[in-house]
């Protein structure tokens, strides 16, 4: 597996990155998109400048070599560039103010009462994070989803963690953040759908209409918090397996 970025002047001219690294996940910094992270299935964090053209492994100090979510946060760091987030398989949560070294475990993560009950169900031996979202309104809360046990949350970057709620989303897949309706988390994942008001210390599953169950990906109107698409399936066989893919 590869990296493959699409850039379009007068054609269109696909680059191959990262080959034989298998990425899994990439973040670009809100703050200078230039700034690009991809998270691999082994090899580690890998960091470009320039729009993805060039990469470098910046995960020293990163514990695991599996990266499963990266997101950059709106919050300004030193240099001018967003802080940047990093989940692992197994699940832990890292953070780094300078994108390079310097990494810092939020080890209050894995201290949650839920993590004992963690546990993705292919391989339930194991966990991992599956979503990281860094809230676009409010600087320094981060919700974190892990496959599959939690939508933990934290408000202060990382130093302290909530857990999760009762009524709240348990197998998030995808979560977002409104820009304009501070407060307000979406998750789609395969309990369903739910949404929250208050920066997720209660939720709300309107589902009315929604014929298929299992989530997969939300997305959102920027201008409008009340309009929502979600990407949906019966279960995890048509999501994932092509042959039985069928999606809505």
């Amino acid at each position: 597996a590869a990296l493959l970025i699409a850039r379009r002047a007068s054609t269109w001219v696909v680059d191959k990155h990262l080959g034989g690294r298998s990425p899994a996940c990439v973040a670009v910094d809100p703050l200078d998109p230039t700034h690009v992270y991809c998270g691999t299935a082994g090899a580690g964090l890998f960091r470009s400048y320039d729009s993805g053209r060039d990469w470098e492994p910046v995960g020293t100090g990163i514990e695991h070599g599996t990266i499963t979510a990266v997101a950059v946060s709106h919050a300004q760091r030193a240099e001018g560039f967003g802080i940047i987030y990093a989940g692992t398989e197994p699940s832990a949560e890292f953070r780094s103010d300078t994108g390079r070294e310097g990494w810092v475990d939020l080890a209050g993560l894995r201290a949650l009462p839920s993590a004992d009950t963690w546990s993705f169900p292919p391989r339930p031996h194991t966990h991992h994070v599956r979503w990281i979202e860094a809230d676009v309104s409010v600087a320094d809360r981060v919700f974190v989803a892990i496959e599959a046990g939690a939508l933990v949350r934290t408000f202060d970057g990382g130093r302290t963690w909530r857990d999760r709620v009762r009524g709240g989303p348990y197998d998030t897949h995808t979560a977002v953040t409104h820009p304009v309706a501070r407060g307000r988390i979406y998750s789609a994942g395969g309990d369903g759908y739910f949404e929250s008001t208050d920066a997720g210390d209660s939720w709300r599953s309107p589902e009315d209409g929604l014929k298929h169950s299992y989530l997969v990906g939300v997305a959102l109107d920027p201008a409008d918090p009340d309009t929502v698409i979600v990407s949906a399936t019966d279960g995890p066989g048509s999501a994932y397996w092509p042959r039985r893919a069928e999606a809505y």
